[in-house]
């Protein structure tokens, strides 16, 4: 992929990353961050330069949640011999040349316009590319052992195609402007389940653009139906999702289905741990689950009424600093985490500034927790957005020890260093903050 419009989310989309040979990156190729967004799998992202447009009328986990399924429908199509010339008067024969034993060999299809750019094949561990090829008169080719790559691999072109695909022995016909994977039995199994709820995703994706694209609504207004979009979608996808684990408790499929489930609304940790019994061992052990379950044990302990979870970075002069520098020191504390390439994140820098002007002779600190981002960029945005309250830049450390998948995620925390509230945007922090001004003699 990756996504390349506001519908990113309900995009065809897909999970992984990375290399034992691959070629040098050309100056195009993605970025950590752009990486992110196009793994479905990946929670870390929820709004990336590519999708922000229509997310800012979202929650954080609504993303996740539609993005995640799109996973199922997206895959590689195995391999159609080609064709030898058929001598007069005889029958001409399809002649398949089969991958070594214990291999798969994906003979990849691509559209003119890839001629000569590098295809990059990524797993769903999250590393990196592991492989590449260059495509050449629209075709290209890939042979690797089944036992290296996992349960799922992508091919990827940056910033114009992505496949995925179920590392399978024998022979995968990879088209890039396709959207499912057939030839070896669970591509196949997995390509008819991606067409039989095509339309379940088109109605989805049609009803959000119709959303998005009416003058009418409010922000708020959008953002409540395309939430209702959300549930409406998921409460027909979670009964297919059920099944598809039952009936593959240790194979992609069930991988796929399990992420979708894990990535749902309401989700707890014990919901979690109650389907991970339902799953085999190769799926428990996987590296994605691993870190799902780890974010939603991450965000138990984080929620309204835990303390605060220290953690250390640095500030705008590259000195050290933690969150309890401020948290826990007599003062409310309103921490934003924020990136400079987010886009809801920079929008919602404006409404911050209101409560910095209403809130901060009464006491309120305002933090910036920098995350995902450069030191270089993040200074930049600073001075163009004219943020004046203090930061602390940390690259992932935060996002973990509070389960965040999503940017801005902005939490209040009380004098005493007890979490008051999550997922605070707009218009939501001042009501959180007047109460708090009520019940402490009009101070913060």
């Amino acid at each position: 992929m990756p996504p390349s419009s506001e519908m990113a989310a309900l995009s065809l989309s897909s999970s992984s990353r990375y290399a034992d040979r691959i070629s040098p990156l050309p100056d195009n190729m993605l970025d950590e961050r752009e990486i992110r967004s196009c793994f479905s799998l990946n929670p870390k992202v929820t709004y990336t330069r590519y999708n922000h447009v229509t997310s800012k009328y979202m929650k954080t986990n609504q993303w996740i949640r539609l993005g995640l399924f799109a996973l199922a429908t997206t895959i590689a199509l195995p391999a159609v011999a080609q064709r030898k010339r058929a001598a007069k008067g005889k029958t001409s024969k399809v002649i398949v040349t089969q991958p070594q034993s214990g291999n798969y060999r994906i003979d990849g299809m691509a559209p003119a316009n890839a001629n000569g750019k590098w295809v990059y094949l990524y797993l769903s561990n999250g590393h990196g590319a592991v492989d590449s090829v260059q495509v050449a008169k629209g075709k290209f080719t890939l042979e690797r052992a089944v036992a290296s790559d996992g349960l799922l691999a992508h091919l990827i072109i940056p910033k114009a195609y992505n496949l995925s695909f179920i590392p399978e022995e024998g022979v995968i016909k990879a088209d890039l402007s396709a959207s499912g994977a057939t030839g070896t039995p669970l591509n196949s199994i997995l390509a008819q389940k991606a067409k039989e709820r095509e339309a379940i995703e088109a109605d989805a994706r049609g009803r959000l653009m119709t959303i998005r694209g009416d003058k009418t609504l409010s922000d708020e207004a959008k953002g409540a139906a395309m939430e209702q979009v959300s549930n409406e979608y998921y409460a027909k996808i979670k009964p297919l999702a059920e099944a598809d684990l039952k009936e593959h408790p240790n194979d992609a499929i069930g991988l796929i289905a399990l992420q979708n489930l894990l990535g749902m609304e309401g989700i707890t940790l014990s919901s979690a741990e109650a389907l991970l019994q339902q799953a085999g061992e190769r799926l428990r052990a996987d590296d994605g689950i691993t870190k799902m379950v780890a974010r939603l044990r991450s965000l138990e302990t984080t929620q309204p009424g835990r303390q605060f979870v220290d953690f250390a970075g640095v500030n705008d002069s590259n000195k050290p600093v933690r969150l309890s520098d401020y948290a826990g020191k007599g003062h409310y504390v309103l921490v934003d985490f924020w990136a400079s390439w987010c886009g809801p994140c920079r929008r919602a820098i404006g409404h911050l500034k209101k409560v910095r002007d209403t809130y901060s002779d009464k006491g309120l600190i305002i933090l910036g927790t920098v995350v995902w981002d450069e030191m270089a960029d993040h200074l930049k945005a600073m001075k163009d957005l004219e943020i004046t309250w203090p930061q602390i830049f940390n690259q992932s450390e935060a996002t973990d020890l509070y389960g965040i998948s999503g940017i801005p995620q902005i939490l209040l925390i009380d004098p005493a260093g007890k979490i008051i509230a999550r997922d605070l945007h707009g218009e939501d922090i001042n009501k959180f903050l007047d109460k708090a001004l009520q019940d402490n003699g009009g101070k913060l």
